[in-house]
This record gives structure tokens, sequence and C-alpha cells, in this order.
């Protein structure tokens, strides 16, 4: 039986970024969540990772966006932050909602965390970079641009389904983007590295840039 996530049939194939782009021109979001939508597209980033997000998690210079993920969800891995080119579509988005998370006062939200192996709710207080967005609003964001049978974690697997198809790409690389652990015994083997995600990053700037 199919979760319900996939009520309109599982997505696997993925979109290319042009038709995304002018996808998102077409939905006419605000600002924050046009920057939503973009750093799920870019990042391949469980949607809580995403709203989650607060002001210290993000660094700018002046050619990129950093982006500290910490410990990735459902006992994922500990990578290094990814860094976005300012230069890939929507990113000058993400870069004015962190100025302006920065600039406000803490707020308490939501978060969810697992202790046991158990999803436990928990209220923090800090600058959210995305305060009104949570689950739901996560959901009515993909939905708008992409449509009704999409959701949120189709933007993962687009991601990294687009960084597989590069010919040099390695399970080292990918799992250096997602943080995710594979369940074999050669996987847990395998490192983390900013070479990596340079290699990703570099493969992605020949599309967006």
């Amino acid at each position: 039986m199919l979760s319900p996530i996939y009520k309109h049939g599982k997505k696997d194939n993925i979109i290319p970024f042009q038709q995304v782009k002018q996808k998102v021109i077409a939905a006419n979001l605000s600002i924050f969540d046009e920057a939503f939508f973009w750093m799920l597209y870019y990042c391949g980033v469980r949607k809580s990772e995403a709203y989650e997000r607060v002001a210290n998690d993000f660094e700018t210079t002046d050619t990129h966006i950093i982006i500290d993920f910490h410990q990735r969800k459902k006992h994922g891995a500990k990578v290094p932050p990814l860094k976005l080119p300012l230069s890939w579509y929507g990113m000058d988005k993400l870069e004015y909602a962190v100025q302006k998370a920065k600039e406000r006062k803490p707020r308490k939200k939501a978060v969810y965390v697992y202790i046991d192996h158990k999803r436990t709710r928990q209220q923090k207080r800090d600058r959210w970079v995305f305060p009104k967005i949570q689950s739901t609003k996560a959901w009515t964001i993909v939905k708008s641009v992409l449509g009704e049978g999409y959701y949120p974690h189709f933007l993962r697997l687009n991601r990294l389904t687009e960084i597989g198809r590069d010919p040099t790409a390695s399970l080292t690389r990918l799992k250096s983007w997602s943080g995710i652990k594979s369940t074999t015994a050669l996987n847990e083997y395998l490192g983390a590295s900013e070479k990596e995600q340079a290699k990703a990053v570099e493969f992605m700037d020949r599309q967006y840039s």
C-alpha cells in the first residue's frame, strides 16, 4: 500500500532545472516562500531540516551562501556545511531571508528531534529564517510550484538523482551532499568530504549559472 504522500503516485522522474525555474516564476511566491523552495531544491534536504534552520546556521561570503545542517535527521551523517554559489538562480531570495532573520529578535518555534528513536516535539527560541513555515506550509509551497501530485520529499529525490547522473559521481559524493548512511558494511566506511561537495557544486553550476 502506498504511503499517503504518494496518493497521486510516487514521482520518480526528475524535472529539469529550466522547467522548475519557469514553474517558480509562474507560481509568483513570496520572497520567503521562494527562498524556502530553492533551499529544498538545491540542497535536497528533508523539509524539517530546511524550516528548522536558524540565522546562525548561515554564513554569506561575496560568492557563496554556506548552510550548516548539522547532524542530519533519521540518524544521518554529520557532513560539512553546504556551499551554494550566490550566482545560482533564487539564491538572492535566500540571502535576503537570512539577512532579515539576523535582524529579528529571537522567537519560539516547535521543532522535532529524535530521542531514543522516538520523534519528540520541543519548543525552542531562536532567530528562525522561516518562522512561518512548518510541515503543512512546506507541502503547500511545493504543490503551488510543481502541482497537486508533488510533495517536499520529491525535491530530495530530484536533487540526488541529478547528482548521481553525473558520470563521475560516487557514493561518497552523494553521502557528502545528503548525509544519507547506507545499511551495508561498505557504506559505513564511506567518508564525507568538502572535496566531494565541491564536485557536486561544480556539476550543478554548469546547469544553473
